[in-house]
């Protein structure tokens, strides 16, 4: 979890699309991507090769284009989606920037954690919290990290998120 490279990820992502050179040696995997057009029907029937029964589908942040009342009853969406976007921490008296590790839960009207409502992402199972990435040594932390938690809408008033901020240490 923690990176010692001052580089944050959208950051070597972006020069890695951009073309520029970077150091591949010794590094573990490639990503590619592909644009695939049409319905999930129509992808899978294109490209079977490509999307077959395992594949994990994310849905559309926001609402579709066009809403249609009544035409698909059963996609009703109340998530939550949270983006932990950056953060900036002062070294107070230590002589070098703090590991910040941010963790998030859900909580009830009693302050007990809401199990198995966060999900890290597509096809992942439920988690009852989130831990964020730690950045060794970073004044300006920028996770730009997203969740979604999923509590039922006749709870969701019932409930609240906690945030806890804490300093890792580098043998943790």
């Amino acid at each position: 979890r923690a990176t010692a490279d001052n580089d944050f990820p959208h950051n070597m992502i972006r020069k890695a699309v951009e073309g520029k050179d970077i150091n591949h040696k010794g590094q573990g995997f490639w990503v590619s991507l592909k644009m695939l057009w049409g319905d999930l029907s129509q992808v899978r029937k294109d490209h079977p090769h490509l999307v077959d029964r395992s594949t994990v589908v994310a849905r559309k942040l926001g609402y579709p284009e066009v809403i249609m009342p009544g035409k698909r009853c059963g996609d009703i969406r109340n998530d939550i989606y949270l983006t932990l976007v950056q953060g900036e921490f002062d070294k107070g008296n230590k002589k070098t920037q703090k590991n910040v590790e941010v963790t998030v839960c859900v909580c009830d009207e009693s302050g007990s954690v809401v199990q198995n409502v966060i999900y890290h992402g597509a096809g992942d199972k439920p988690a009852s919290e989130y831990r964020s990435v730690v950045y060794y040594q970073q004044r300006h932390q920028r996770w730009m990290e997203t969740v979604k938690i999923a509590v039922p809408i006749e709870d969701v008033h019932k409930t609240h998120l906690r945030f806890t901020f804490r300093h890792r240490s580098s043998s943790d």
